[in-house]
């Protein structure tokens, strides 16, 4: 619970929005939103989902922080997350030929580890 306190706060700071313009879009008081920054307690799944809507983010950003942060703990090797960050500017069709490019190669890559 403390990491979506902690979560809360710092975005809804970063996104300039004050508590009571948080609680009422939570349809909340805002002594709770007061209580779910610092840890007290702890929102139901609607309201936390009304929160994560306000905020204009998924509600697991709340719950495990930064997914960019996230993605740093899984993929160890700085070249490859700094790619994948790069990937996702790509449009659409760019990004259907990578997955295909990396599907094949991880495909054979697959199959040469069998054949071995």
């Amino acid at each position: 619970m403390a990491k979506f306190s902690e979560n809360l706060k710092k975005l809804r700071v970063q996104k300039d929005i004050s508590q009571e313009e948080l609680a009422k879009a939570a349809g909340v008081h805002v002594t709770h939103i007061s209580r779910y920054e610092r840890g007290i307690s702890a929102p139901s799944l609607d309201v936390a989902q009304k929160i994560a809507k306000k905020l204009d983010i998924f509600i697991d950003e709340l719950v495990h922080g930064d997914s960019t942060a996230k993605m740093e703990q899984v993929i160890k090797d700085r070249d490859l997350l700094n790619m994948f960050k790069k990937a996702q500017i790509l449009n659409d069709k760019q990004k259907d030929c990578m997955k295909e490019f990396l599907s094949a190669f991880l495909l054979k890559a697959d199959v040469q580890k069998q054949l071995a």
